[in-house]
């Protein structure tokens, strides 16, 4: 006979509070944290203390909540939620619009050191002037890792001009990230970025999240345009559009007035009423008057 696997006390009671903050909280941000750094998971927790949790998990018992809940709340798409999960992730749990979290989180950009035996996304510079080191041995690795011009000064290593010491799409390994380190040299934008989030039912994939809205509202009336030239070329007519039809006829009569004559259409010059002279309008007003009363005599 098999016996039930032993499940630890502390598992159990961090799916249960997994479980309750789904049940305080309508939506979830998803936030890869594989590389983020912990400084800046602990200064987020502080701006948003008032508005979000960030609990960080075993995915297994992440996986684990998410099931539990579903059971429970009967919601749409948590089987989604559970999929976009990645290996080293944090849940935010908040009340705030989605959008409106992102853009907090965009706010708060970081610089971090270069990670050891990864391509840097940038050029990395140690600027001239005091590196505040004393001399001793790190002045070779200074020399020979990065291959900085120094000189003493004041009993301390100075870096006499700017120097890059690598371009984007370089590998920085382990001893250059650490000699950049201790220099201080943190190059690489950071931000937490939400991988994927639900709101109570409703998913919310990155690309909307982030999404251009500028491009966005172009591609909107790129396809609205798009969409009247094909309607125009129908064997159809819509009285609706009438408007539409004759903005259109006369931009296209525009263009080919200018094409062949080199301008635009004039508009019709209005025509002006003959003048009549006061005397033979006297005359042609008796002539109505005496028509009208010999009528009325044969009336």
């Amino acid at each position: 006979m098999i016996k039930d696997k032993h499940i630890p006390q502390w598992k159990i009671e961090e799916v249960n509070h997994l479980v309750d903050l789904f049940r305080n909280y309508k939506s979830v941000a998803v936030i890869d944290v594989a590389r983020i750094n912990d400084m800046q998971i602990q200064t987020m927790r502080k701006i948003l203390r008032e508005n979000a949790v960030f609990r960080m998990s075993k995915r297994s018992l992440q996986l684990r909540a998410i099931e539990a809940y579903k059971n429970e709340s009967k919601k749409k798409n948590l089987n989604e939620l559970a999929e976009q999960i990645p290996g080293q992730s944090s849940l935010v749990f908040t009340n705030l619009d989605l959008f409106e979290l992102k853009k907090i989180f965009l706010e708060n950009e970081w610089m971090v050191p270069a990670k050891p035996n990864e391509i840097t996304p940038v050029d990395i510079w140690v600027p001239a002037g005091d590196t505040g080191l004393p001399t001793g041995q790190v002045i070779s690795e200074l020399n020979m890792t990065l291959r900085l011009p120094t000189r003493i000064m004041n009993d301390t290593i100075h870096v006499r001009e700017d120097t890059r010491t690598h371009k984007a799409g370089d590998l920085v390994n382990v001893k250059q990230a650490a000699v950049l380190k201790k220099l201080g040299i943190a190059p690489i934008e950071s931000l937490i970025k939400i991988h994927f989030a639900w709101s109570d039912g409703e998913i919310i994939p990155e690309e909307i999240l982030y999404m251009n809205l500028d491009q966005f509202k172009q591609n909107v009336v790129l396809a609205y345009r798009e969409a009247l030239e094909i309607l125009f070329e129908m064997p159809f007519f819509l009285e609706d559009l009438m408007e539409d039809y004759i903005r259109k006829a006369a931009s296209e009569a525009n263009i080919l007035n200018t094409t062949i004559f080199g301008e635009g259409i004039k508009a019709p010059k209005q025509l002006k009423k003959p003048k009549v002279k006061e005397k033979e309008l006297e005359e042609k007003e008796e002539e109505e008057e005496e028509e009208v009363g010999i009528g009325g005599l044969f009336g």
